[in-house]
């Protein structure tokens, strides 16, 4: 509040030029600013409904190779199925860790994003029947989460993916929107500055014809402008220059005539 009033104190005692100025920097500002924060707002929201479609749809299809490779008794060799070379097999993404209960058990193919790394609320509504996806943060990074359950192996299928990649890619967009703002302002205050000097300039003019009657070029008159808003102005200022011009006049000759009258009072 201190600050707003201080910046409204001296606004006042500032220039034409230099309020026209802010003026023009501060309207660029804010537009460049909600058109700014609009572009980020839709873009993220973008880019994460297709990690989360994409993710979704793989997090399915990956399911179905595990259902399909893990009720097997063995691998064919008479060696049982073992869960963790099952998850190494599938297709991932590079930052994509699955993760599989089977029967209680937890198997990872990344020790570091397992069981632990997921949200319980997740865990609780996969294990209830029922498909979710949760966005949550793990050791600094926001992770994306997506859990389908699994009858057939009395468990749920579970694909981690970490956004740290899409969070650089919007942090590199953000700078760029940020830099974009500030050339906007700047361009913004530059057209204000050019605005103020051509408004100010036929106010110049008149100033400087008024400084010209004040030293004595009474036949001073200030050029006609063809601006609709301008031209009543000058047309005003050369009326009441030509009024003060025949009243001097008159008071000179009045004057004269006075002197000459008690020069001869006979």
């Amino acid at each position: 509040m201190r600050r707003l009033r201080l910046i409204t104190r001296l606004l006042p005692r500032m220039g034409l030029r230099a309020r026209i100025t802010i003026a023009f920097a501060v309207g660029a500002l804010l537009v460049s600013a909600v058109l700014a924060a609009a572009t980020l707002g839709l873009t993220r929201q973008n880019l994460l409904d297709q990690r989360e479609a994409s993710a979704t749809a793989r997090t399915y299809q990956n399911a179905r190779t595990v259902d399909r490779a893990l009720p097997q008794p063995s691998d064919g060799e008479g060696q049982p199925v073992d869960p963790t070379r099952v998850l190494a097999s599938l297709l991932t993404p590079t930052g994509s860790n699955p993760v599989v209960e089977v029967e209680g058990e937890w198997y990872a193919r990344a020790p570091e994003v397992g069981e632990d790394a997921l949200p319980d609320a997740l865990k609780e509504r996969v294990n209830s029947g029922q498909p979710a996806l949760m966005r949550f943060d793990h050791e600094g990074t926001t992770q994306l989460a997506v859990g389908v359950p699994m009858e057939s192996i009395d468990g749920a299928y579970f694909e981690v993916v970490s956004l740290g990649e899409l969070e650089e890619t919007l942090e590199s967009i953000s700078i760029s929107l940020l830099a974009a703002a500030l050339l906007s302002t700047l361009a913004g205050a530059a057209v204000g500055w050019w605005a103020s000097r051509r408004v100010l300039r036929p106010l110049r003019g008149i100033g400087d014809a008024a400084h010209a009657i004040a030293t004595g070029r009474l036949d001073t008159r200030v050029e006609a402008s063809d601006d609709a808003d301008l031209a009543p102005l000058a047309d005003s200022f050369n009326e009441m220059a030509a009024a003060l011009e025949e009243r001097i006049q008159r008071d000179a000759r009045f004057a004269s005539n006075v002197s000459h009258e008690l020069r001869s009072p006979l």
